[in-house]
């Protein structure tokens, strides 16, 4: 775990830069096609975040996607962007799901009929 750590702080600058490149586009499509700013924005550091983990969890693994070096690290940071895109967009379809079935459980009640104040 401390090497991986290591290797986190190790992360060069065109990996963290193509990482936001890729994180701006998908939150300015997320911005674009579902027109809520605050996912896009609230979404924005998670995709950065997986854009920048997974050339760190890949090399830790010894897993290149391409021997050269700036096309590895772009490859691979655009899979952490998808697979963080992947990872929000399956925990709003749950949590949808999961607000769907608490107000199904809901039953109806009758109010009681209003009292007069003669």
């Amino acid at each position: 775990m401390q090497d991986l750590w290591w290797q986190l702080r190790a992360t060069d600058a065109f990996t963290l830069w193509t990482a936001l490149a890729f994180a701006g586009a998908v939150a300015f499509f997320i911005h674009e096609m579902v027109g809520s700013s605050l996912l896009a924005v609230v979404s924005a550091p998670l995709l950065t975040l997986g854009g920048i983990l997974a050339p760190t969890l890949l090399a830790h693994e010894m897993i290149t996607l391409s021997y050269d070096r700036t096309v590895n690290a772009t490859a691979a940071a655009a899979l952490g962007t998808v697979v963080a895109l992947l990872l929000i967009l399956a925990s709003c379809w749950l949590w949808t799901l999961f607000i769907e079935w608490r107000v199904s459980r809901t039953r109806l009640s009758a109010l009681p009929p209003a009292r007069s104040s003669r």
